[in-house]
């Protein structure tokens, strides 16, 4: 599978039967996944994805920084409606061995944070503490095969909003009643992971140097000298963001500057920091900013 910055996209093992079905009014989909062994690299994406297994027996491996391990509980992976989460802006290897019938909500991130937020008082933080398990319990399986076989039945004129508004609010609920009796992280871990001082200043040079390029997650890696994985855990650690929130908030800052000091065109700018195009451009820079690159021009010359 491949992903440009900021797209929406599943994990698309080759060969693999996939449909995806769109769910609610907050841009949820579902994509359902039929698939045997397979390798493949998810990209970070803005969203939590969430995997239910349905039917058939596989071992899953995956690596979202930390190596490449089996998520506790998953070792004989056969149960309907265990589920493995998988964080927004994160990179995930998934290695998977065995028959696998699954159903995988995207759930945007900000969509995550503002109902998990009215379902626990740790809101969406509380989440991390389930990414490292498998989470057991049939709701999981029957409120996603439902708005499935609804979205099916509906054909194109799609499932209804509410209808799939409240199988997502019914989901998300269930996983926050999860987190909230897992066991915190482990802080410490983290403070240990985290890039050398050396490390993350090449890394942050290069992407200041090759930001209009779009430098890859492996390329920046290999500029701060780790393994793609190990980077991508050490340096969110060493910051607080991934590599891809930094160089969007970065490009945000480039433009900003040079919306204010210039009459370059719109679509000039984006392209100068990074982005493809000014459609992308302009999404990316409101969702930041609350307006839009012509209006913060304005409001800067004003």
């Amino acid at each position: 599978m491949t992903s440009k910055e900021g797209d929406s996209a599943q994990t698309v093992p080759p060969g693999a039967n996939v449909q995806t079905r769109h769910v609610g009014s907050a841009g949820v989909t579902l994509t359902r996944l039929r698939h045997s062994d397979f390798e493949t690299l998810q990209p970070a994406l803005p969203e939590y994805t969430f995997s239910i297994l349905l039917a058939g027996r596989s071992r899953p491996w995956r690596d979202i920084g930390d190596g490449l391990t089996i998520p506790k509980g998953a070792e004989g992976y056969r149960h309907q409606g265990a589920g493995i989460l998988t964080p927004a802006d994160t990179s995930a290897l998934w290695r998977v061995e065995g028959n696998h019938d699954c159903l995988i909500f995207s759930f945007p991130k900000e969509m995550v944070a503002r109902m998990i937020e009215e379902f626990t008082p740790t809101g969406v933080a509380s989440l991390e503490r389930l990414t490292g398990h498998v989470v057991h319990d049939p709701i999981f399986a029957a409120v996603s095969t439902a708005l499935w076989k609804e979205s099916i039945k509906a054909g194109e004129d799609g499932i209804g909003r509410a209808y799939g508004d409240h199988g997502v609010a019914l989901i998300l609920a269930r996983l926050a009643q999860e987190a909230e009796r897992a066991p915190s992280p482990d802080v410490a871990r983290g403070a240990k992971e985290q890039l050398s001082p050396g490390s993350l200043k090449r890394a942050i040079e290069y992407m200041r140097s090759t930001v209009a390029d779009d430098p890859s997650l492996e390329e920046i890696a290999t500029a701060a000298g780790l393994s793609q994985f190990h980077f991508l855990r050490a340096f969110k650690a060493s910051t607080g963001r991934t590599p891809f929130q930094w160089l969007q908030d970065f490009r945000i800052e480039l433009a900003s500057g040079l919306l204010a000091a210039t009459d370059m065109p719109l679509a000039q700018v984006a392209l100068d920091v990074g982005f493809k195009n000014q459609s992308h451009f302009t999404t990316v820079f409101r969702r930041s900013t609350g307006t839009t690159p012509a209006q913060w021009r304005a409001r800067a010359r004003a």
